[in-house]
């Protein structure tokens, strides 16, 4: 059985959308279409209770395929098809799970709600927010100028990281990558290399006009918090498992609950320009990067 995770999912985009969303969010345009799941289908597993909830959507509604979602599948699966990828055993939920979740997708020719509930198992995120939902931001590649050498106007460098004898975020923010020869680029502010960091890519535009891409180098932790380094890298975005993001599928998680490789059933808002909510459409997406800036309870 694969094993979509159900994730209800609130914005806080604009005051206007928190202002409108209601105590149970709006039904989908589209129809949704009432399947009975039986109980002889469900696969029993050993999960965290803390993280996981059996359960199944009372409806779906139909879904669409398109080839960003396509594109997503198959670098999930490639991920997880690698020795590197380690199991997840916080969880509950193996790797060979998440994997044949991906391959029965990439199998279905069409996304009916019956297919759905009664070929995958689904587990609800435990969450302490408010009517059981669960937060999700955007994030993009900021573009930001800078230059190859060090200059009143460029003073911060931005680190690829070395091979070794790696110096904690204190240490090197004081100086101990200084003459290693670790540069790739130099930026105007603190403030440009963290959003950069949060980010975990960015674009560089160099006084001659000259644009690289820089993607997530690895990091390291210690005495100062976690400090993030970079690598050049095609205009593709990296996630923390090193294979390519994908624009509107890919979602960072908190990797110590849900696990890379996850596919998660969300219910996304509708949101116009002005931040007014409009109602909310289900998306199958995939958990391919973590984030840097979440916070937990748990």
């Amino acid at each position: 059985m694969g094993i979509p995770f159900k994730i209800p999912f609130t914005a806080e985009a604009a005051e206007n959308a928190e202002k409108a969303s209601p105590a149970l969010p709006e039904a989908p345009k589209t129809a949704p279409v009432e399947v009975e799941v039986s109980e002889s289908g469900h696969t029993e597993r050993k999960l965290s209770s803390s993280i996981l909830i059996p359960g199944h959507p009372d409806t779906i509604p139909y879904l669409a395929f398109d080839p960003d979602m396509l594109k997503a599948m198959y670098e999930q699966a490639n991920y997880l098809r690698r020795k590197d990828v380690k199991e997840h055993t916080r969880s509950g939920i193996s790797k060979d799970d998440m994997l044949r979740t991906v391959e029965l997708l990439q199998n279905v020719q069409l996304l009916d709600p019956s297919v759905l509930l009664t070929t995958f198992d689904f587990y609800g995120v435990n969450t302490d927010l408010k009517k059981d939902r669960v937060r999700m931001t955007g994030y993009y590649t900021p573009v930001i100028r800078a230059s190859r050498v060090q200059t009143s106007e460029f003073p911060v460098p931005m680190y690829k990281r070395p091979d070794s004898n790696v110096p904690n975020r204190a240490a090197i923010e004081a100086g101990a990558l200084e003459g290693r020869g670790m540069e790739l680029a130099w930026l105007r502010s603190k403030k440009e290399l963290a959003n950069a960091q949060l980010q975990g890519n960015c674009l560089v535009e160099f006084p001659d006009g000259k644009r690289q891409h820089f993607g997530f180098g690895g990091s390291v932790k210690g005495k100062g918090g976690r400090y993030v380094f970079f690598t050049p890298v095609d205009d593709q975005v990296l996630g923390c498992g090193f294979f390519p993001l994908t624009a509107g599928y890919s979602v960072a998680v908190d990797p110590r609950y849900i696990p890379i490789g996850s596919t998660l059933l969300a219910e996304l808002p509708n949101i116009d320009p002005s931040g007014k909510l409009l109602g909310y459409t289900y998306r199958i997406i995939f958990a391919q990067d973590r984030g840097g800036a979440i916070l937990t309870t748990k």
